[in-house]
C-alpha cells in the first residue's frame, strides 16, 4: 500500500497542474493604445473590451486557453495562453506582434466569417482559416481549436487533447480523414491546408472504440463535399 501511495505522489509531481490565473495585457497600434477592441477567453467564453489605455484583464485564464482579439469584423488575433501573465500586442495592418515578456514574435491574423465574433470551440470551418496565411494543419489546430495542445519540437509537432491522458501509453489523438482512420500519421505531410473543408474534435472518441481513447480529430476535405453534391 505504501508503495502505491508513493507511486501516485510521484506521478502527481511529474504532471503539472494547469491552474487558471489572472491574465492582462496592453494592445497598441502605431504606438498608441487601441480602445474598444473585443477580447475573449475560450475556456469561459468571457468577453471584455480594451479601455482607453488599450488594456484588458481576465481573472481566470489557464495555459492552453485561446485568447482572441477581434481586430476587425473580418480578422482576429488568436493567442494560446502560456505561463506568461502580462502580454503586449502590437497591431499592424497585415499581422501582429506578440510580446510575452520573454519572447517577441510576429504572427498572422485569423480570418473570420462575417457573423463570427466568438471562438468556434471544437469545430473549425474552412472560412475561418482560408486566407489567414496558415500553411499547416497543426497551425490551424493551434490557433483555432479549443481543447488541443500543439507543441513544436525539432522532430515535428506533438498533438495532445487536453484532459485526455493515457497512463504509460501514447497520448496522440486518432485522425480520421473522410471517414478513414489515420493512426501514427504526419498530418501536415498528409493534407494540404487548401484541401480541408472542416475539422472537428471529439474528446470522447468511444465511437471509434479503443482507437479513439485519446480523442479523435475528424477532418472532412473538399473532395468529399464535391462528391456528395
Amino acid at each position: 500500500m505504501k508503495k502505491i501511495v508513493l507511486l501516485l505522489l510521484a506521478v502527481m509531481m511529474l504532471c503539472p497542474v494547469l491552474e487558471a490565473q489572472e491574465l492582462s495585457g496592453v494592445i497598441t497600434r502605431k504606438g498608441k493604445p487601441k480602445k474598444g477592441l473585443v477580447v475573449s477567453i475560450s475556456s469561459s467564453n468571457e468577453t471584455t473590451t480594451t479601455d482607453k489605455y488599450g488594456r484588458f484583464y481576465f481573472k481566470n485564464a489557464a495555459p492552453g486557453d485561446i485568447l482572441q482579439i477581434n481586430v476587425t469584423k473580418r480578422k482576429a488575433a488568436r493567442i494560446e495562453v502560456s505561463d506568461a501573465r502580462r502580454l503586449r500586442v502590437y497591431i499592424d495592418p497585415n499581422d501582429f506582434v506578440l510580446n510575452n515578456g520573454v519572447l517577441e514574435q510576429r504572427l498572422p491574423y485569423m480570418a473570420l466569417a462575417s457573423a463570427d465574433t466568438k471562438l468556434k470551440g471544437t469545430v473549425v470551418e474552412r472560412e475561418q482559416f482560408i486566407g489567414s496565411g496558415l500553411q499547416k494543419v497543426t497551425d490551424i489546430l493551434r490557433h483555432h481549436m479549443t481543447g488541443i495542445s500543439v507543441e513544436q519540437t525539432f522532430m515535428g509537432s506533438t498533438i495532445r487533447v487536453r484532459g485526455v491522458n493515457s497512463v504509460g501509453g501514447d497520448n496522440s489523438p486518432l485522425f480520421v480523414v473522410d471517414g478513414v482512420e489515420c493512426a501514427d500519421v504526419d498530418i501536415d505531410a498528409l493534407l494540404p491546408v487548401e484541401s480541408i473543408e472542416r475539422i472537428e474534435l471529439h474528446k470522447d472518441g468511444s465511437r471509434w472504440g479503443a482507437r479513439g481513447a485519446n480523442g479523435v480529430i475528424e477532418i472532412t476535405t473538399l473532395g468529399v463535399k464535391t462528391a456528395s453534391m
